[in-house]
């Protein structure tokens, strides 16, 4: 069935950048003009060297990451992946940049190290289901429908009713063979949020199958 197909993995886009980073500087009172008020005013002035250059760092990360994006948009995937390559050497925690990095490495079969980075991108942000998701669908590409059925169930604990991974763990226990009551009342919540005919057969299929492996036990 077509709908079994359709998995894709998710992309993060880059959300709007900011036009300048705010330099920190205490306003001190005009009226006074004793030294050692101008010399406290001086120092609080300055700006750490290191923090000057993390904020310099972050900056450009923001900016390779943007890029990546639209080359990833344009079909320049090899020129996508060095830049998302770029951002990371420049700010390792910009989560999105290792979700977007592992699905590009998903797509040239570089499963191993694409599942590196899905896990990097969900423990640097522990709310956002997509990266689990993109690890069960890795582990569902190469067969792996055990370890696929455990990163759906994650990613949905994280968001319940994230309609990617509800299709994710029904196809994989359907690949295992398996079915509880639980997966019926994801089934069942999934059949409420779909919009897609061909996934929507697909589960009332799967609802069929569970709830007869249910009957029969």
């Amino acid at each position: 069935m077509n709908a079994k197909k359709n998995n894709t993995s998710v992309l993060l886009k880059p959300a709007a950048i900011g036009a300048c980073l705010i330099a920190t500087s205490a306003l001190l009172s005009a009226c006074s003009s004793t030294s050692p008020k101008r010399e406290r005013s001086s120092s609080l002035n300055e700006i750490d060297p290191a923090m000057q250059i993390a904020r310099q760092n972050r900056a450009e990360a923001r900016e390779q990451y943007a890029l990546a994006t639209e080359l990833y948009n344009d079909g320049e995937f090899d020129e996508a992946l060095e830049a998302y390559r770029r951002a990371l050497e420049l700010d390792d925690q910009l989560y999105a940049a290792w979700n977007n990095m592992g699905q590009l490495l998903m797509d040239q079969k570089n499963y191993a190290d694409a599942v590196s980075a899905f896990q990097i991108a969900a423990s640097i942000e522990p709310t956002d289901p997509r990266p689990l998701y993109n690890t069960g669908l890795a582990y569902q590409r190469v067969g792996w429908a055990a370890d696929a059925y455990v990163s759906y169930e994650k990613a949905l604990l994280r968001d319940e009713y994230y309609l990617p991974a509800m299709r994710g763990l029904a196809r994989s226990a359907e690949m295992l063979g398996k079915g509880d009551r639980q997966l019926l009342e994801t089934i069942k919540q999934a059949q409420l949020r779909e919009t897609d005919d061909q996934w929507r057969d697909y589960f009332r299929a799967q609802y069929s199958r569970v709830e007869s492996l249910i009957d029969n036990r």
